[in-house]
């Protein structure tokens, strides 16, 4: 980084895609409750196509420190950490609350045929 706008740049970069990431995966989950499972879906791929991104932009800070470059600390960078741990939860916990609705919609199928059948 040369200067600081370019750091705060890439912070509020950082900030970006992981907010996306982890409004995208809440977004996924909500779409799962309502049975909407293409948009679940294709929600849930957007959602892990942001923390990719995020995820370079941290591995790339990562690599600065660990190539001896100084990584200015700064509330920013805590702020855009934080997230980032954020939107990979948001993301594990949406990927988990998928696979329970389904169960769930998979079951009331099932319940519902067998009384259908008594």
């Amino acid at each position: 980084m040369t200067t600081e706008l370019d750091w705060e740049q890439v912070l509020f970069n950082l900030i970006l895609h992981a907010g996306n990431a982890r409004s995208k995966a809440k977004e996924a989950a909500e779409l799962a409750g309502e049975d909407d499972w293409e948009g679940a879906k294709a929600a849930f791929e957007e959602a892990n196509a942001e923390q990719l991104k995020a995820h370079q932009i941290n591995a790339d800070i990562i690599k600065m420190e660990a190539g001896g470059q100084a990584v200015p600390f700064s509330v920013l960078l805590m702020h855009s950490m934080d997230l980032l741990l954020l939107a990979w939860s948001e993301i594990d916990y949406t990927e988990d609350h998928m696979k329970l609705v389904r169960r769930v919609k998979d079951l009331e199928t099932e319940v519902e045929k067998l009384r259908k059948q008594a």
